[in-house]
Parts: structure tokens; C-alpha cells; sequence
């Protein structure tokens, strides 16, 4: 049963009059910036006059833009330079760079596209009688264009060129860019430069809905109920948190965190199905794929903030290639620039602000900093009979409906979004915890609102506590392995295996002190075994509580135990001792007791290590017994 439909199955006239409404007044908007767009061609005849000025005259007659370098109505517009690279908007409304290639005849043509007539006009080539123009100066269109391109100033299309997504304008309003069309302030507009910023024209994407969404309109509870015919393993706040990752997806740039989703199950659990589902109501505002490649995405996205679903992203299969896309996942939740090696030996910046979703039967190894960037969705097997899943309504016009909800209630979002991060701060979790999840129910509550989520029997703003209770920050499993650097890194030391052999096995240094602790082992053994990691062991005399484990800051044996973790250098100097620092002080100590020459006592953090006095870090091994007890 639809979500958005009655409960006796009929379909109200008055809700079909608004659709009918909608539907013809965005076809006469569209039709308005097609007029509008075919009123800004200029077709002069080649050799008479245009607006009244003759071929090649507009400079003495003062027909200039603003930069006086190029014709006023010109159809190629520049935007600046980047050292040899010069940049204009060409007459497809993309951006073009004039790269290293020659700008001869043919790449003209290539950036007046359709409008060569003008050419012939503005820069016009005369027969040997000079009477007839038979075509036009490459020579004299090159040198306009770059005064032009310099003219307007130094430019970078990394930070200044927007494709497909939302965005948020330099005067802080919100800014669809649609692929034709841009949408603001509830209108279409044609794309170009809004303020600092040019939205390239690209290929048609989800357009809002032409018409304010009324509850009794509004496909999100329809969606929602969908969602809970899988059997999710946390239920109702698991398709909570699917809702949002759609509004987070379709909100892209404009948010200031993109968290991902990941969809785990076994065959036969509707994985599919759902990923299915998702495609319908993003339709061509998803890129959908499997077996991606780093570099690949970076070509496809380009300068869009469109949602990336990556599919089956198994932990069998390509592990390295699989760290490299989540680590593109993690940079594009907060948009920090990645700059890779391009032509030339130049640097290229690439910036990735979509929001990324992966499916998998067996995930690969997730980051614990991934971790914190994502929802984990478990999927069990279909509840729903003979494994049939519902369909949606009207596909064609949800993710429409559901991206002018979202519009519409954009001003609530950091309203919304605080009240839902305080109730996660007082479940336990940290800033990171509070954005990846507020995030994800804020964006749901818009798609939803007060009314829809009473409707579904979710939680409403007044009682918000609940959602801190449901993902409280020591019950989510995707938080359950995150642990302070300090604490991960001792841990990969602890568990390291020794090179030596007792009773035919290899112990760790876990191991070698629990003997020491339980008394198998002498002291003087403990010590010994330990030397064979580079790891010192400190007496009882030096420490207030009990044995000390002391830490080389540089060591190569060390830096090779801890080679595949974030933490070692097979040259010894890894950033382990950085690490171990950030520990508490009462268990990371940064020296130990020694007596001075005057009898006294001082702190010290050089102590001998397999016969070398070396620089080290001092963990107290009582203390962190009890911490982790």
C-alpha cells in the first residue's frame, strides 16, 4: 500500500489537479529557457552587417564586453587563465581549455560550435579582391581570446566549476544544479557563472518537482514502509537511516558532512532488490557500478556531486583497490582536495563531494576512520512472501516529489540537524558519531517531516530521545571497534609476534608479559625476549606502579613489526611514538624515575634496550591492565 495514497486505494481529484498543474507548468518553464536560449544565438549572414556594424568593425565602433577584448554578444565567454591554460565557457555552455594542443581553425570551430556565421562576422577572412568574406582570422580570434581569458584574471576550474548535484552559492543560497537547468529560489535558470562560481550544462538530471509537496502528497512515507519490508537488522532505525542517506545523496555538496551506507547480506536477503529501489528513485542522479576503480570514479564524477553506488565491493576480490575507493568515500565526506599527477608532470586537484553507498555479500576490511563515516545496514532474509518486494507507486515522478520536500524544508536542516547531534552527544558518541548519524536523521526528518513520521510511527521532533537511545554510541556496531590511535597502535605491539621460539611456537609480547604476570617466566627471561622485539622491560625501582614496558621512538625492528599498520617504517622511524604519546598520563609515561647526580631524583626517557641506550616511551603495564580491564 502506497504511503502517499489513502487507505481505500482511490486517488484523490484535487491531488490530481495539483499533479496536472505541476506537470504543465514545468513544461512551459522549460519550453521558456529554450525560447530564451535560442534568443541569445547570434546568425549574422556572412559579410553583412550585425545590429548595424559591419564585419570586423565592433572594436572601432565600441561594440565591446566587459573585458574590451571581445565582441559584446559574443557567444564564447572567457573565465581566465592558469598559467599556459586559458579557460572559456564555449557555445555547448561547458568549459573549455585550451590545454597544450594548438588553437587552430578546427578547435575554434570546435568552441563557437553552431555559431561559426558569428566568426565570420567578428574576425572575417576576405577573398583575394577583399570584397567576398569567405571566413574567418584564426590568427586574430586566438589573440582576443587570450586577452580576454587574461583580462579576466587567474582562474582554476578545482574549486570555481560545479557540475551535477546541490550546492551552495556564494550567498548562501541553495543551488540545484539539474544538468540543463540550475534551480534556485523555486525557478529554473539557465547554467552558467552564479557568482564566483560556473555551473557547467551537463547532461539531464532529477529536476524538484514544480509544485510544493503536501503531505498527503509526499512519497517518503510510501518509500519508508518499503524499506521496513526488508528485514533490516536494526528495523525501523535502519530504513531511517537508508531515508537519509537519499536525502543526503541528492543534497551532495550542500552538505557540510556526506556519510556513506553500506548494505551487508547474504544472496536471498533482497539486496538487489533494494539497491534496485534506490537506482528507481535516483534515476539518473546515481551513478550506479561495480568493480570501480579509484581513477575511473575520478574520470566519471568529474566536477558533479552526484551519489556514487558501488555494488558488490567483496573483500575476496582486489582488496587494494577496494581501500583506495573507500578512502575516495572518506575524503568526499568532508570534500578535502586530492591532487594526482597529471600531463606534463603537473599536478592535478580533484575534489569529490558526493555521497557514496557500497553493497557487498563480504565486505572488505573497513578503516576504522570509514567506520565512523558510515551506516552499516545488515540485511537477513525477505520477510515478504515468496520473496516478492513491493513496487513503488509512481516511480517516474518520486525522486522529484522527494527533492522538493527536501528544497523546501532547507531552511530547517541545521535546526533539525543541532537537535538531533545533542541527543547523539548525550547517547555517548563524539563530533564525528553526531555528524555521520545526525546527518542521516536530519535529512530523513526533512524528506519525512513532523507529520510523516508521525504517520510511520517514528519518533517525533518533541521526542527525539528515543533516536539517541536506538544508536547509542556503545551499542552501534559500527563504532564498536573504533579506539584512540594510542590504544590501536599498543595494541598492534602487543599482538606482534616475537622472533624467537618457545616450546616451538613464536609468542607475542602479549604473551611474553601475561608469563611474566602469571609467573612462568623469570624476569630475567621476560627481558630477554622481549630485547628480540627491541622492547625494554623496566624493574618495579623505576616505576610507581609496577613494570613498565618501554618503547624504542625509533627502531627498525619495530618499525618492521608494525610495517602493514599505520604506524611503522621498515626504516625505524614510524610514527608510533607520536601515537603512544596521545595516551593518558597514567599510562603513557614520557620518562622514568632515575637518580641524579646530587642524589635526587629526575625523570628520564632514555633507558637501555637490547644492550642500546635509546629515546623511549613507557607504558605502564598495571594501569593499562586495568584501563582495558
Amino acid at each position: 500500500m502506497s504511503g502517499s495514497e489513502p487507505q481505500d486505494g482511490s486517488f484523490p481529484q484535487e491531488r490530481g489537479k495539483r499533479r496536472v498543474a505541476a506537470i504543465t507548468g514545468a513544461a512551459r518553464a522549460k519550453l521558456e529557457m529554450a525560447e530564451h536560449r535560442s534568443a541569445e544565438n547570434r546568425w549574422p549572414i556572412p559579410g553583412m552587417p550585425l545590429d548595424g556594424i559591419e564585419p570586423g568593425q565592433w572594436l572601432e565602433q565600441g561594440d565591446v564586453d566587459e573585458t574590451g577584448c571581445l565582441p559584446e554578444d559574443c557567444p564564447v565567454r572567457p573565465l581566465g587563465y592558469d598559467g599556459e591554460l586559458y579557460y572559456f565557457v564555449d557555445t555547448k555552455g561547458q568549459v573549455f581549455c585550451t590545454g597544450d594542443k594548438a588553437m587552430g581553425v578546427e578547435r575554434i570551430q570546435k568552441l563557437f560550435s553552431r555559431h561559426e556565421n558569428f566568426l565570420c562576422w567578428a574576425w572575417p577572412s576576405y577573398d583575394r579582391k577583399g570584397k567576398r568574406v569567405i571566413g574567418f582570422k584564426a590568427e586574430l580570434v586566438r589573440r582576443d581570446l587570450y586577452a580576454a581569458a587574461h583580462a579576466r584574471g587567474p582562474w582554476s576550474p578545482t574549486e570555481l566549476v560545479r557540475g551535477r548535484g546541490a550546492w551552495i552559492a556564494s550567498d548562501g543560497k541553495l543551488v540545484l544544479h539539474c544538468g540543463e537547468y540550475l534551480w534556485i529560489d523555486g525557478k529554473l535558470a539557465d547554467t552558467g557563472e552564479v557568482g564566483a562560481h560556473f555551473y557547467v550544462r551537463r547532461p539531464a538530471g532529477i529536476v524538484p518537482w514544480p509544485a510544493a509537496v503536501p503531505h498527503d502528497d509526499n512519497p517518503a512515507m510510501e518509500l519508508y514502509r518499503l524499506f521496513r519490508t526488508w528485514n533490516m537488522g536494526r528495523g525501523q532505525t535502519d530504513a531511517m537511516l537508508l531515508m537519509g542517506w537519499i536525502g543526503v545523496a541528492m543534497l551532495g555538496a550542500a552538505l557540510d558532512w556526506r556519510p556513506s551506507a553500506f548494505i551487508v547480506g547474504e544472496a536471498g536477503t533482497g539486496k538487489s532488490e533494494l539497491i534496485k529501489l534506490l537506482k528507481t528513485v535516483l534515476g539518473r542522479g546515481m551513478v550506479s557500478t561495480t568493480n570501480a576503480t579509484e581513477a575511473g570514479l575520478y574520470q566519471h564524477v568529474g566536477h558533479d556531486s552526484l551519489p556514487i553506488w558501488i555494488d558488490e565491493l567483496e573483500g575476496d576480490d582486489n582488496i587494494e583497490q577496494a581501500k583506495k575507493v573507500l578512502k575516495m568515500a572518506r575524503d568526499a565526506a568532508s570534500g578535502s582536495v586530492r591532487i594526482r599527477g597529471g600531463q606534463d608532470h603537473k599536478g592535478v586537484e580533484f575534489q569529490a563531494r558526493s555521497a557514496f553507498g557500497f553493497s557487498a555479500i563480504n565486505p572488505p576490511p573497513i578503516p576504522p576512520a570509514n567506520l565512523t563515516r558510515l551506516a552499516i545496514i545488515q540485511l537477513d532474509a525477505l520477510k515478504t512472501l515468496d520473496g516478492i518486494v513491493p513496487k513503488l507507486a509512481d516511480p517516474e515522478t518520486t525522486g522529484a516529489r522527494l527533492l522538493r520536500r527536501l528544497v523546501d524544508q532547507w531552511q530547517d536542516l541545521p535546526r533539525i540537524l543541532e537537535a538531533y547531534r545533542t541527543v547523539l552527544r548525550e547517547a555517548g558518541h563524539d563530533s564525528r558519531g553526531q555528524n555521520t548519524f545526525g546527518t542521516f536523521l536530519a535529512c530523513a526528518h526533512l524528506l519525512l517531516g513532523d507529520e510523516g513520521l508521525e504517520a510511520c510511527g517514528l519518533p517525533a521532533y518533541e521526542n527525539l530521545e528515543a533516536w539517541g537511545a536506538a544508536l547509542a554510541a556503545d551499542a552501534v556496531p559500527e563504532l564498536q571497534d573504533k579506539e584512540p590511535s594510542w590504544q590501536e597502535c599498543l595494541r598492534f605491539i602487543m599482538s606482534s609476534p616475537i622472533d624467537n621460539y618457545s616450546h616451538g611456537s613464536r609468542q607475542t609480547v602479549a604473551q611474553v608479559l601475561e608469563d611474566l604476570k602469571l609467573k612462568e617466566i623469570e624476569e630475567g627471561v621476560a627481558r630477554s625476549r622481549l630485547a628480540l622485539a627491541d622492547l625494554g622491560l623496566v624493574p618495579t625501582q623505576h616505576v610507581d606502579d609496577g613494570y613498565a614496558l618501554a618503547i624504542p621512538n625509533k627502531s627498525r625492528t619495530i618499525g618492521r613489526m608494525l610495517a602493514d599498520t599505520p604506524y611503522g617504517d621498515r626504516g625505524g622511524s614510524g610514527s608510533w611514538s607520536w601515537a603512544l604519546r596521545r595516551g593518558p598520563p597514567h599510562i603513557v609515561h614520557k620518562g622514568i624515575k632515575k637518580k641524579d647526580k646530587d642524589g635526587g631524583e629526575k625523570l628520564d626517557n632514555r633507558y637501555t634496550v637490547a644492550g642500546q641506550q635509546q629515546r623511549c616511551t613507557f607504558i605502564s603495564l598495571q594501569n593499562l591492565m586495568k584501563f582495558e580491564g
